[in-house]
């Protein structure tokens, strides 16, 4: 199971600095970035919400590419800037998002 709210991403931020996590680290952002992505499309198919979604999640969804991106160039400085700046944007009483 996978929650994201403040909490966990800072969590994953701590991670980062472990090469023995990297790998899995990268796994939880690609799974964030599909749960963001569902999200976009539950809320723009009006399954979910009335407000206009696109921009709060392309935000997001963006934001979560460029750490893939520099997780994958091994820049985990850079990951981690931008994984507090997502962290910022998460609750912090556990009522972000879950997947199990």
């Amino acid at each position: 199971m996978l929650l994201i709210n403040r909490k966990s991403v800072e969590a994953l931020i701590a991670r980062l600095s472990n090469p023995v996590e990297l790998e899995r680290c990268r796994d939880e952002v690609k799974r964030m970035l599909k749960i963001e992505s569902e999200l976009l499309w539950w809320a723009e198919s009006g399954k979910c919400c009335r407000w206009e979604a696109r921009p709060y999640f392309d935000g997001r969804i963006q934001l979560l590419e460029r750490v893939l991106t520099c997780l994958n160039q091994g820049d985990t400085a850079q990951a981690s800037s931008l994984l507090r700046e997502y962290a910022s944007q998460q609750s912090e009483d556990g009522t972000g998002i879950m997947l199990r």
